[in-house]
């Protein structure tokens, strides 16, 4: 509605058309003033629709944006600048240069490091001779294949690269650079420029910063450990919350550890080393001013021994303190629950006698399950020695012989006995319980 009055009122009687008029007057021009100083729709005049015009006045208590067609206010504004400051938060990049040499031959050039695939990120020229330090700027090939370069994506173990067209002259020097930017996350989705790779490495290696989001394939024969650099206030130092994951491939195991000491975090009773073949475990910095890490994932468990079970099978055909005989079925249980033996070296099986043969052929002794034999090289005991533990000839086990589980009948046999004398006949079988 416009803000006049639209009647003009004439005198009836006593009612004086003045009177009235003044009267209806006086609430019009209050509304006339109100709508002067305050905030009006108005037509745009470059895109014809209507917007608000304040006047020149502030507005006040704007709520903070939420929605893309939410209005901003002074703090969503500091915030913006604040990531801004940072490096643009989760969309910045920091800028990169290197430098190459032609042969006349090779027409890529690796880019390590580098985040943007996008080739016009990259300012790029070459000699026109070879070490005239006549340099032109090289242009990136467009849609239709016009151009000098592109740049390639990483691959398993590759970083990026930068491809010409033609190889490089002989000799011929060349440089790129990467620029780096930074805007707040508005608008449209950003460019995600930190894109994960894989690399190989086979021994020890230092990890700096540029190895952010990375997963790292070591494979090596033998142990190696892979440093975190410290920070020293460069370009490649660590931020808070980057971190890289690391596959042992080989049979070599990797032990992740910090420059200069630092702190790597890890659960009770796990330390920072993959437990086996194909473990997975991964790192990230929490302190970047402190060196401090924490590492998780398939980690070895840092126990100094695992709880062990102890079965001993007595040999029940003759007393104590009679001579032992060859024979069968000379002691018997049945498993309450399945075992896995630990190793030989480490005593998962193994007999005494409580008074050892003097001579002759060596003691022998096998242990069957469920009547076959878990030995390929049976238990033997020297003369005069009242353990096997000391045998000149260790015993050793079938393939899957140190699986054994409940309910499987465990027998003892006697295989050979030398000078009688050897009595008080005992087996041993040491491992982890499994079921």
């Amino acid at each position: 509605m416009p803000y006049t009055r639209a009647t003009q009122y004439q005198n009836l009687g006593d009612l004086m058309a003045s009177t009235l008029n003044d009267d209806q007057d006086s609430p019009v021009m209050m509304i006339q003033q109100l709508a002067a100083g305050a905030m009006q729709e108005v037509p745009d005049p470059e895109t014809g629709l209507f917007v608000w015009d304040a006047k020149g006045n502030r507005i006040i208590r704007v709520g903070d944006a939420i929605a893309d067609a939410d209005a901003l206010n002074l703090r969503g504004a500091l915030r913006l600048i604040e990531e801004v400051q940072n490096g643009g938060g989760s969309i910045g990049i920091n800028p990169k240069f290197w430098q190459f040499v032609g042969d006349g031959e090779v027409t890529d050039f690796p880019l390590a490091g580098a985040d943007v695939d996008d080739p016009l990120f990259y300012d790029t020229a070459a000699e026109l001779t070879a070490g005239a330090g006549n340099y032109k700027v090289s242009r990136p090939v467009d849609a239709d294949g016009v151009g000098e370069f592109l740049i390639v994506p990483g691959v398993s173990g590759a970083p990026p690269a930068i491809r010409f067209q033609t190889p490089l002259a002989d000799g011929v020097r060349g440089f790129t650079t990467l620029r780096g930017y930074a805007r707040p996350w508005i608008g449209p989705s950003p460019i995600y420029t930190v894109a994960p790779r894989i690399v190989s490495i086979t021994s020890n290696t230092t990890l700096a910063g540029d190895m952010h989001n990375t997963l790292i394939l070591a494979n090596s024969a033998t142990p190696i450990t892979l440093t975190i650099r410290a920070n020293t206030g460069s370009a490649v130092d660590w931020k808070e919350g980057q971190f890289f994951s690391v596959q042992q491939v080989g049979a070599g195991q990797v032990t992740l550890a910090i420059e200069g000491g630092g702190l790597m975090t890890v659960p009770v009773n796990f330390q920072s080393k993959t437990r086996d073949v194909g473990s997975v475990i991964s790192a990230t910095c929490t302190a970047p001013d402190a060196d401090a890490w924490t590492a998780a994932g398939d980690l070895l468990r840092g126990a100094s021994s695992p709880d062990l079970q102890a079965f001993t099978l007595a040999d029940s055909s003759v007393l104590i303190g009679t001579n032992i005989t060859t024979g069968t079925t000379k002691a018997s249980m049945v498993l309450p629950f399945g075992i896995v033996l630990s190793p030989v070296a480490q005593r998962g099986i193994y007999a005494s006698v409580s008074e050892a043969q003097p001579s002759g052929t060596p003691l022998t002794v096998d242990v069957k399950r469920n009547g076959t034999s878990i030995l390929n090289i049976k238990l033997t005991f020297d003369n005069g020695e009242r353990s096997t533990i000391t045998a000149a000839l260790p015993p050793t086990l079938v393939a899957g012989g140190d699986i054994l589980a409940a309910g499987d009948e465990i027998t003892v046999d006697v295989q050979q006995v030398g000078t009688a004398g050897a009595k008080g006949l005992k087996v041993y079988l040491v491992g982890q319980r499994s079921s």
